[in-house]
């Protein structure tokens, strides 16, 4: 950026702008006692009963709420999405499309018990397996959230919306999906009709949606509709804007089973996915399906949004969510809010915190201009980049390791060596590659090195330069042709990013290239 000497006449005005701005901002400032507190978490399938009790958690399930739940008590209201009916029992189970396709999820009765002592207040129904029992299933859930004194909403003509109130002020839910039984998200116009009627007599509407595509390929927001297994899963983007501008406050997506991005919009917070938050069992937490963030967000008593925080926690096992002081899922959101909404007024930590930006338009006057940069608003993302925008998640998600220390036949995260660094980069994303680089290297297509590109695996000798036996592999990180090419990987000096060309110890021993990435044809 250049900058040229400001006349008088420009520092006058930039002091008077700036002391109007801080004006501004000492009259919208707000009493900390004034905020209002609301978390959120992702998908919540505490262990199925069906087809017997051997999917059920240890201990019965009363511990899986315990390393989290200081934080999820810590709140005016706490919202989860529960992905399962209750039902100790019968039922009328769905029909399946194929052995792969099917996943049944029907928890006991009784474990509606530990959502309260979690502390939980209000949950989304509307999913596609609170149907996974048909009507009794459902009926059964509304009777037992009921009972139990949690409030809830997603069933058409059932329970589409619920009012509750809390210290005085007056909260209004409703839940979306697209799938049979629930308040589809794809009817915007319905949407709008029962968010205005919330905000009329509600101070804050929270409004919940289950939508997207899911699965680790479909981390990004592509602001246009998406499917899955053939069903339209919705325009999260569209909707998203749509209930904000019927009165939505705050807007809290799920079903990916990952974590996405997050904006402001009119001053209102969204976050499109929370991704899996309790499911010790049934459902995949490998890599990235185990991040499971408590968003929690503060606001007026308007609904305007002020502040919020990240607090990341994650599932490693069956045991239940565990605070993660790595804030591996704060870094996730943060990373794909910055490549989505890279024009949000929003600020996001690598610890989780989030703020708005301070947002400057470039302004001029006759021949005195200042600049400040400015972000331009992200396009969709064609079809065709798909597995581009893959192929660079791949690589920013392995930045993050960067100093994280190289210790032989480990596989992460908290130390790797070479083979086991990229197997646990590339299982994070679906793909399963063995743990030795000899083995590693018969896993994809070799290539060769002119046609490497970004998230392909690069493999060299080992110390012996004069074999031919593989002993090293990394992840390229870009080509830029002629053996310029940067790529990643873990070293005896721990993760670092290394050049092929002025490497002398590398450049002799580079063995091949291997695309690992499905349908890796789009230049980065």
């Amino acid at each position: 950026m250049e900058f040229t000497k400001l006349s008088l006449k420009t520092v006058i005005t930039i002091l008077i702008l700036s002391f109007i701005s801080l004006s501004i901002y000492a009259q919208e400032t707000v009493n900390e006692n004034d905020l209002i507190s609301i978390v959120g978490t992702g998908d919540i399938m505490m262990g199925s009963n069906y087809p017997s009790a051997d999917k059920l958690p240890v201990a019965d399930g009363k511990d899986l709420f315990r390393q989290v739940k200081d934080v999820l008590q810590n709140a005016d209201v706490t919202f989860g999405n529960l992905e399962g009916c209750f039902l100790d029992r019968g039922g009328n189970v769905k029909p399946c499309k194929g052995k792969n396709a099917c996943y049944f999820f029907r928890m006991p009765d009784r474990y509606v018990n530990h959502l309260v002592d979690a502390g939980y207040d209000v949950m989304n129904i509307a999913n596609n397996h609170m149907g996974d029992f048909g009507a009794p299933g459902r009926e059964n859930t509304v009777k037992v959230l009921e009972n139990a004194g949690l409030y809830y909403a997603g069933l058409k003509d059932v329970c589409e919306t619920a009012r509750f109130e809390k210290n005085g002020v007056k909260y209004g839910f409703c839940g979306f999906a697209p799938n049979s039984g629930t308040v589809k998200i794809t009817d915007l116009e319905y949407a709008k009709k029962l968010v205005s009627g919330l905000k009329k007599d509600c101070d804050i509407v929270i409004v919940s949606f289950h939508g997207g595509a899911e699965g680790k390929a479909y981390t990004h927001v592509t602001r246009k509709p998406e499917s899955y297994l053939g069903e339209n899963r919705g325009n999260v983007y569209e909707f998203a804007h749509a209930v904000i501008d019927a009165g939505a406050d705050v807007v809290f997506g799920h079903g990916p089973h990952v974590v996405r991005a997050a904006e402001i919009y009119k001053d209102r917070f969204i976050i499109y996915s929370m991704g899996n938050f309790c499911t010790p069992d049934g459902v995949s937490i490998s890599g990235i399906n185990g991040y499971a963030p408590i968003v929690k967000v503060y606001t007026d008593r308007t609904g305007k949004f002020v502040k919020g925080e990240i607090i990341s926690a994650i599932q490693r096992d069956k045991t239940g969510p565990a605070l993660d002081s790595n804030h591996l899922s704060a870094k996730e959101i943060k990373r794909l809010t910055e490549s989505d909404f890279p024009e949000t007024n929003l600020s996001i930590s690598s610890e989780g915190q989030i703020e708005r930006k301070e947002q400057r338009r470039q302004q001029s006057s006759d021949n005195d201009i200042f600049y400040i940069q400015k972000n331009e608003p992200l396009a969709c993302v064609p079809d065709s980049a798909v597995n581009a925008l893959l192929a660079q998640d791949v690589i920013n998600y392995s930045m993050q390791f960067i100093g994280t220390p190289y210790h032989r036949g480990t596989q992460g995260p908290t130390s790797f060596d070479c083979s086991g660094f990229t197997s646990f980069i590339f299982h994070n994303f679906g793909y399963k590659l063995s743990p030795g680089c000899v083995t590693q290297v018969n896993q994809g297509i070799k290539i060769d090195q002119k046609e490497l590109r970004t998230g392909d695996l690069i493999f060299f000798k080992g110390r012996n330069a004069n074999s031919e036996r593989v002993g090293h592999v990394g992840i390229v990180v870009s080509n830029k042709g002629g053996g310029d090419i940067t790529f990643i990987h873990a070293s005896s000096r721990g993760v670092i990013l290394d050049k092929l060309n002025s490497s002398s110890y590398y450049k002799p021993r580079y063995v091949t290239g291997l695309r690992v990435l499905k349908n890796n044809n789009s230049s980065i």
